[in-house]
């Protein structure tokens, strides 16, 4: 489906083809930096002996064209192997990766080489990888999990000599010394992504902020709406635009409920681009900390906790003129309290007194992003052999595994499993597993069933209404089941 190559591109396959390289193409292009070429029609035409056009990317495109006799793989069973080869001067790199995200993979191959290397992506160290060598070749085997990969060097000529890791083997689990204990790491924070809009003589109540700034842009002109999502800013096309009168602007307030009494001193907002408002809240003015921003820099903090009551709150951003980049966005509140579902939104309450096992949406944190830490306490005897930490049921992006306060490898890949031999030491051990989120509970979308992992600008708008919190599209994270030291 390639229309377009850009000129730096078309000169190095023309050099290629020129060179005696075969030229492999799913496509004819016909433009170059946008333009119809002439040039590359004749390239086409003139080089038609090297350039071989298969059509669609099939098994048999794939076993014809891209294979190699260098690298033969047999008894390929169960996942879906992908691979990746680069040749080097002083050897080969091998990338292989199960796509599936369900079954297992095991397979063998047999290439031309010395030794085998494993390379460790994680945390950038090497093992010698088992190989059996006949001649100028050597062969492997290989298990791959769901979603697991290898990398080996594969060195033409020489011996590291390096160790190959024992992989551990019917480790049995260890019994804990202490509860389960449960943390936040991070203040927890509350997404308002609905305002009132009042620009001229009108007021709007529940505006989703997507809408808001679409009418606001509107109504100064811009027929799409907001330019900064319908349109592409050649050169000074969107911002030589603004040249709004005195006399121009608009006000959003964003409403949240606090609900009992607690310590709200150390409670803040959060305001994207603060130099373009004037921002108050419960009608008193209010100034970004110098120096301090929150996810990223143009996202500045306020300390509000002095001026917020129990019941209704307003944070109103006030912009006169109006100016180009005044976009209406989400207003965040930071601090130490819970989150809970209400019939518009999200209200406050106090914090919660501890956690638990299972989902952080549940225990008052739907938006929360960031890392949430379990921890257990071992009494070992006999620190020698072989030390796993695994998880069973969880989500999260990632999952942070220390021992004594020192890392291990994270673990983010099936079987969910990590290596901790060399960590543990005679006595009291500290196990901590901190379960990190992502921003997508933060951030959104949130509304009109948005597809999980898939996100346009489209994915903001047709938002009917103020919905309710248990409405909101969250994911579910957290750790469900118990970690598990085995030994």
């Amino acid at each position: 489906m390639t229309e377009t190559l850009d000129m730096a591109t078309f000169n190095l396959l023309e050099k290629f083809v020129s060179a005696g390289g075969i030229l492999i193409a799913f496509a004819e292009p016909f433009l170059i930096d946008g333009t119809s070429s002439e040039q590359l029609k004749e390239f086409f035409i003139k080089n038609s002996d090297r350039i071989n056009k298969p059509g669609n990317l099939t098994g048999d495109v794939i076993s014809n064209l891209f294979s190699s006799p260098e690298v033969a793989f047999s008894d390929v069973a169960g996942g879906t192997l992908y691979h990746h080869r680069r040749i080097l001067s002083d050897g080969q790199l091998l990338f292989l990766v199960n796509s599936s995200t369900e079954s297992s993979l095991t397979g063998s191959f047999k290439t031309k080489g010395a030794d085998a290397i494993e390379m460790n992506t994680l945390t950038g160290e090497k093992y010698g990888y088992p190989n059996i060598q006949s001649g100028k070749e050597i062969s492997c085997t290989f298990s791959l999990p769901p979603a697991g990969s290898l990398l080996l060097f594969i060195p033409k000529t020489g011996n590291e000599d390096l160790p190959v890791p024992a992989k551990p083997q019917n480790l049995n689990p260890v019994a804990s010394a202490s509860p389960l204990t449960v943390s936040r790491n991070e203040d927890n924070a509350l997404m308002i992504d609905f305002c009132d809009l009042e620009i001229g003589k009108e007021i709007i109540k529940d505006l989703n902020n997507y809408d808001a700034a679409d009418k606001v842009y509107k109504y100064y002109g811009f027929h799409n709406g907001n330019p900064w999502n319908t349109s592409v800013q050649f050169r000074t096309n969107t911002v030589d635009r603004d040249t709004f009168g005195v006399n121009t602007g608009f006000n959003a307030t964003y409403h949240f409920t606090v609900k009992g009494k607690f310590d709200y001193t150390n409670i803040k907002a959060v305001i994207e681009r603060p130099g373009m408002w004037t921002v108050s809240v419960n009608g008193t003015d209010v100034k970004p900390e110098d120096g301090k921003w929150w996810l990223d820099r143009s996202l500045s903090i306020f300390k509000i906790g002095n001026l917020v009551r129990t019941g209704d709150n307003t944070v109103t951003l006030k912009t006169t003129p109006m100016k180009i980049h005044a976009e209406i966005e989400p207003v965040y509140i930071l601090g130490d309290f819970s989150v809970k579902p209400a019939e518009k939104g999200f209200i406050i309450e106090g914090p919660a007194p501890s956690f638990t096992l299972g989902s952080w949406k549940e225990q008052g944190l739907p938006f929360y992003s960031w890392g949430i830490t379990y921890s257990r306490e071992y009494n070992i005897e006999t620190a020698e052999g072989s030390w796993e930490v695994g998880l069973g049921k969880w989500n999260g992006t990632v999952a942070e595994v220390s021992v004594n306060g020192q890392p291990a490898t994270v673990i983010g890949f099936p079987p969910y499993k990590t290596d901790v031999s060399g960590l543990i030491k005679p006595g009291n051990n500290k196990i901590e597993v901190k379960v990190i989120g992502s921003l997508k509970n933060l951030l959104g979308p949130h509304h009109s069933r948005p597809t999980p992992g898939f996100v346009t600008p489209g994915s903001w708008r047709n938002v009917k209404g103020y919905p309710a919190g248990k409405d909101y599209q969250m994911m579910e994270y957290g750790l469900f089941e118990e970690f598990v030291l085995s030994h």
